[in-house]
């Protein structure tokens, strides 16, 4: 009986944070679903041409990347609490001034809005999670709730880019503003950022609000010093730097097919005036089989979540060979398809990608690691928006998307020279990662 009690309400407590955990991760997505499907279409409409897109996408891109250590390390410093607030606050932001932003330069405004909420919300609240499930059971294994967390967020997109898809379909008289078709989802997106905000207020507890503004202040003065520690520890470890080297190149190939999908299957469409709708139904798919594919990894037997290395290194190869088939497809069908299986593959490997970046993070920096592997995406997504931007209308798509492919297909080497890191404390109950850490 004395050895029962403990578990059960362990047990609870770990189902109560979970419960959070994808609450208030799904709350985040919702707004960003609602805006995917006119993210390149609505500076289309404003008269932005390919290279001009690009650009947008690079200042996003760019600003998250920028940001990434820094943020990360706030939320290990003064808490993952105030941060996912403040991200919330500046990500509503984004969608308010994309709604509203009639040039190019409000929209670059915009952006650099949009880039400072991501790199604040990475990894906050997934590092909330995972510290406070490993504080009460140190060799959990977090891979289900992450695996449903992700499986969240494609559901979250489907419905966003569902209710997308319907405005645009609403005859204009009908509409409350008067604002382009393409604008309507992110007025929705601000509404849903606003329900965001509120529920991370009311959920989302951790003891950082007993400190005083004073100490939270005198705290920030160890962040450069904090920042220092997990690049450090980032670059020296081999698993973690093999892992940024795969983010760094699903940053390339994502990015690339984010950036120019919109414009690029709009061409090969009959109908011009179903550019919008078009859209949001590859979204929702997108989504449909991203939302599959996370279940599927989250649901995976030990013995294969025991080899993620070696099936994320797979799927690797088969992300490129996606993108490869996109580039040349003949039909706007052929496309889409593979478009699909671009956001089956990246789905399929993230939860074990996750877990495999978990096993080699120490708790009291794993905010700041989440953080350094989202910085490696974005630089990632830099160097497609920019670089690719600068070359698109001379190359072309298709020849952008090549590349991109190749670079993510070299990558899928990375994760065949990761060696294991169990997650066993050690005799001082610290983590193979967290023994490593210095002190």
């Amino acid at each position: 009986m004395t050895d029962r009690t403990p578990r059960t309400r362990v047990g609870g407590d770990i189902t109560g944070l979970r419960r959070t955990y994808w609450t208030c991760h799904f709350l985040r997505w919702l707004p960003l679903g609602l805006a995917l499907p006119v993210l390149a279409l609505l500076p289309l409409d404003r008269g932005l041409g390919l290279g001009q897109i690009g650009v947008l996408f690079g200042v996003y891109n760019a600003t998250s990347a920028l940001l990434e250590l820094p943020t990360g390390t706030l939320a290990d410093v003064l808490g993952n609490r105030p941060v996912l607030i403040i991200a919330a606050l500046l990500e509503t932001a984004f969608y308010l001034g994309f709604a509203l932003a009639p040039t190019m330069v409000a929209l670059t405004v915009a952006m650099i809005l949009g880039g400072i909420g991501r790199a604040l919300a990475s990894g906050a609240l997934e590092a909330w999670y995972v510290d406070r499930v490993y504080a009460r059971e140190p060799a959990a294994d977090v891979r289900p709730a992450i695996g449903g967390a992700m499986f969240l967020t494609n559901v979250a997109v489907l419905i966003g880019s569902g209710a997308a898809v319907g405005v645009s379909l609403l005859p204009k008289g009908q509409l409350p503003v008067d604002l382009p078709t393409s604008a309507l989802p992110f007025v929705l997106a601000v509404l849903c950022g606003l329900l965001q905000i509120v529920a991370l207020l009311a959920l989302v507890r951790g003891g950082e609000g007993s400190k005083s503004a004073r100490a939270g202040l005198a705290e920030l003065r160890s962040v450069p010093g904090v920042i220092r520690e997990s690049v450090t520890f980032s670059v020296q470890r081999g698993n973690l730097r093999l892992i940024l080297i795969t983010g760094l190149a699903v940053g390339v190939g994502i990015g690339a097919v984010e950036a120019f999908w919109q414009p690029a299957l709009a061409d090969l469409l009959a109908d011009p005036s179903a550019t919008t709708t078009m859209a949001g139904l590859l979204v929702a798919g997108s989504t449909l089989v991203g939302a599959i594919g996370s279940l599927i990894a989250a649901r995976l037997p030990a013995a294969a979540a025991r080899r993620a290395r070696i099936v994320c290194g797979a799927l690797f190869t088969l992300l490129a060979a996606a993108i490869v088939a996109l580039a040349v497809a003949p039909t706007f069908a052929v496309a889409a398809t593979a478009f699909l299986f671009v956001y089956l593959f990246l789905e399929l490997r993230a939860p074990l990608n996750q877990t495999l970046l978990h096993r080699a993070s120490p708790a009291g920096r794993r905010a700041s690691v989440l953080s350094a592997y989202s910085m490696s995406t974005s630089a990632g997504a830099v160097i497609a928006s920019f670089g690719f931007g600068a070359i698109v209308d001379s190359v072309g798509v298709a020849t952008v998307w090549l590349c991109a492919a190749a670079v993510v297909a070299l990558a899928s080497v990375a994760y065949l020279r990761l060696t294991p890191t169990p997650r066993v404390p050690d005799a001082q109950g610290r983590t193979v990662a967290e023994s490593a850490l210095p002190h």
